[in-house]
């Protein structure tokens, strides 16, 4: 069970994937900020997307423009034809890791002629840019000394746009927003998971456990949802990022079958693994999500942090009652008295040919035993007697 979940969680974990915060953007404490557009370009307008890890730029208006890169060389062209992009472009390779990359491999240059390739029939383009994205690999000194403090880090970013032979700037901020404490989470986690053992103890533990099993299948789906609507990766990769919640969901169905049908043994294993894909798989990689200020979720961060710490809790409970389950189960079968060596049973069970000797220490052999040595003494008070 824990082999399948590791390869469908390595399976799953692609570099856009739909679980948002877990295995693509992540969640972090650095905010982007857009400012605008300077001079303005009429039908053009930029929002932060994915918690701030990614940029969206839509250009509804009638002119083609393009955004320049690192080295102010074109990178994209957006407008009515939809979105190209330079595969030439040191900026193109740049962009496909959150990290800036210490080399540039010498196919992509500033210098070379624009090779443009299609991404998109629509004018919107959603990119990573560095410029607009704390990719440090530490915090600046400043958050280092006060942590607690909100504090702009980058107080001005740019991404040059070219119209025709005018450019135009675009421009923001960064910001460090403290998180909030995980500890209020972690108690609801350990709660929940505390309160799946109480109840798998009681008269009723089927049922429970087909409830719990229920209820953490919601609270993934709930955390699943807001990851979709906050994600602007193409539907194929949201359904890829999202295999691992699929399958939990499914084996936690068979789970719920088999324990309202009276079947604990089968429940208790099917829900083992779903634990396993829900709360291992699925929410555990989130956990740093409960720390972080900003999330890549559609939902409000209150909503989201909820149901992660729902699903790691009632998943941790489910595993060990499970778990649990299954020991004291073997436990009792073990205290009933002392096993019989194998076969035993069937052999004491299986009819003998007449005339066979019974086996040497069972209930028959004894029986002839005594039988021959009551028979013995007889013959001898007789012979005494004569």
């Amino acid at each position: 069970m824990l082999a399948l979940a590791g390869m469908v969680q390595v399976g799953g974990a692609g570099p856009a994937s739909a679980h948002a915060v877990g295995g693509g953007p992540t969640a972090s404490n650095y905010r982007t900020n857009v400012r605008g557009i300077e001079p303005p370009i009429p039908g053009v307008s930029v929002r932060v997307v994915d918690g701030g890890n990614q940029l969206e730029l839509t250009n509804r208006g009638s002119q083609e423009i393009t955004l320049l890169g690192y080295e102010n060389e074109p990178y994209l062209r957006v407008g009515p034809s939809g979105v190209f992009e330079n595969e030439r472009s040191p900026s193109t390779f740049s962009n496909r890791s959150t990290t800036a990359p210490k080399q540039i491999p010498a196919e992509f240059s500033a210098d070379a002629q624009p090779e443009w390739r299609r991404i998109s029939s629509q004018p919107v383009a959603v990119f990573h840019d560095h410029r607009a994205h704390w990719s440090g690999r530490a915090d600046p000194a400043a958050v280092r000394r006060d942590r607690g403090k909100r504090q702009v880090v980058t107080p001005n970013w740019q991404v040059p746009i070219r119209v025709g032979d005018k450019t135009s700037i675009l421009s923001g901020n960064i910001e460090w927003v403290p998180g909030p404490s995980p500890w209020p989470w972690a108690a609801v986690a350990v709660a929940l998971a505390a309160l799946v053992l109480l109840i798998s103890r009681s008269g009723w533990q089927a049922k429970a456990l087909a409830g719990v099993t229920a209820l953490a299948v919601l609270t993934d789906a709930v955390h699943t949802f807001g990851v979709w609507t906050g994600s602007t990766a193409p539907i194929v990769t949201r359904l890829y990022g999202s295999a691992t919640s699929f399958a939990g969901w499914v084996i936690a169905a068979i789970a719920i079958q088999r324990l309202l049908t009276g079947k604990l043994e089968a429940g208790r294993t099917f829900m083992l693994l779903a634990a396993i894909f829900l709360a291992l798989a699925g929410a555990a990689p989130d956990v740093p999500a409960l720390a972080r200020s900003q999330l890549p979720s559609g939902l409000d961060p209150m909503l989201t942090r909820a149901a992660i710490s729902a699903t790691l809790g009632l998943g941790a409970g489910m595993l060990l009652a499970a778990l649990l389950g299954r020991q004291l189960g073997t436990g009792r079968q073990l205290g009933t008295g002392r096993l019989a060596p194998a076969g035993a049973t069937a052999a004491a069970k299986r009819p003998r040919p007449a005339g066979a000797k019974p086996p040497p220490g069972s209930a028959a052999a004894n029986r002839q035993r005594r039988s021959s040595g009551g028979g013995s003494r007889k013959r001898s008070r007789k012979s005494g007697g004569r």
